[in-house]
């Protein structure tokens, strides 16, 4: 979703919302494999809830037009985390 050519300034916070999807991506896929931990599996999806609470506090600081890229993540990661939510609880 960076840009070429764009300033550190302007490329580092949409990078760090990146870093931050992926982080909660692959927790949810952690809390999904182990079956035979549901205690590790629901604090995996615990902090995959923190990771997105912090994504959505650096999406509220970026322009609209900035924000706007990530929207259909953002609708995925909540589907995600409320279906692993139910899974291990």
């Amino acid at each position: 979703m960076s840009h070429p050519g764009q300033r550190a300034s302007e490329r580092i916070p949409t990078e760090m919302i990146e870093a931050d999807f992926e982080i909660a991506f692959n927790l949810i896929d952690l809390a999904q494999t182990d079956q035979t931990d549901s205690a590790w599996g629901a604090r995996a999806v615990g902090d995959a809830q923190d990771v997105l609470l912090d994504i959505e506090r650096r999406l509220e600081v970026l322009a609209t037009r900035d924000r706007l890229p990530f929207d259909p993540l953002l609708g995925e990661l909540k589907r995600q985390i409320a279906a692993a939510r139910r899974q291990v609880s």
